[in-house]
């Protein structure tokens, strides 16, 4: 085999949940250009109407539309993949999402939306396509996790917490569902997408561009660092990896130490 060749993905079937936009759109797309047969997902129907018409038709592209919170749901959703394809060679459990509220007046029901929407629905996932992925002979699972899961989350300590429980699914099921399936996690940074830039920046650039001082690669992540990410951890090149968590945000410029000390001259130039 050839070294372009373990990090194929060509003809494989692969269903990217969450793919209408933001990250799960840039890891489908990337996986489309690798020559997988990528199988995108949204709850709004649609969207996902659209995206196949501005994919331009190809039969390497389908999509299924349901609520990945609701197992039933997400059980129709495979076997109707099943139908179309035969065949299930990987899995990106990528949907999720992020609810700003002080822990304290954090309600118990935006406590459950937030396990529901990050931990639920990527275990309902990885459940229901495990049948057809045990028939692979490259069965791969990739949860998409945060790098909030090992970091402190104020604001966000449901959302941290649900990531957290992600990250020990995947060892969990790596370890009861090998060797017949592979299960790993990539656990981004902020990347930048158009939710991002509005969410975070404002809608400014410029902010986003300067952000980017912050990691110690000098740039904001892109949707294509995951993809490529998830690339490898759905080719043969990652056939020795399962169980694992790969951090992909940039790198950090600096320690516990550097930060208590610049937390402290920026207290001492304020006085």
């Amino acid at each position: 085999m050839s070294t372009v060749d373990w990090f194929s993905v060509k003809d494989r079937v692969i269903w990217v949940t969450g793919s209408s936009r933001g990250i799960g759109l840039g890891v489908g797309r990337h996986l489309l250009e690798q020559g997988a047969r990528v199988v995108f997902h949204s709850r709004n129907i649609e969207l996902l109407n659209d995206l196949v018409a501005d994919l331009g038709g190809s039969p390497e592209v389908t999509a299924v539309s349901c609520d990945v919170r609701d197992p039933e749901q997400v059980r129709d959703a495979v076997a109707e993949i099943g139908q179309a394809h035969g065949k299930l060679d990987g899995l990106v459990a990528n949907v999720g999402g992020a609810a700003f509220a002080p822990a304290a007046e954090t309600e118990p029901a935006q406590w459950a939306k937030m396990l529901d929407l990050n931990l639920s629905a990527a275990f309902y996932c990885a459940q229901a396509a495990r049948p057809l992925l045990k028939g692979s002979e490259a069965g791969s699972m990739v949860l998409v996790g945060a790098v909030a899961a090992i970091n402190p989350t104020p604001m966000f300590a449901a959302y941290g917490a649900a990531k957290a429980g992600v990250e020990h699914l995947v060892g969990s099921l790596a370890a009861e569902w090998g060797p017949d399936i592979r299960v790993n996690a990539v656990s981004p940074g902020l990347i930048l997408t158009e939710g991002s830039l509005a969410a975070v920046f404002g809608g400014s650039k410029d902010l986003a561009d300067r952000a980017g001082v912050t990691t110690a690669v000098g740039r904001l992540g892109l949707p294509l660092d995951i993809g490529l990410a998830c690339q490898f951890l759905l080719s043969p090149a990652s056939a020795f990896v399962s169980g694992a968590v790969l951090k992909i945000d940039g790198g950090p410029v600096e320690g516990p130490t550097q930060r208590i000390l610049s937390a402290v001259r920026s207290l001492a130039d304020g006085d």
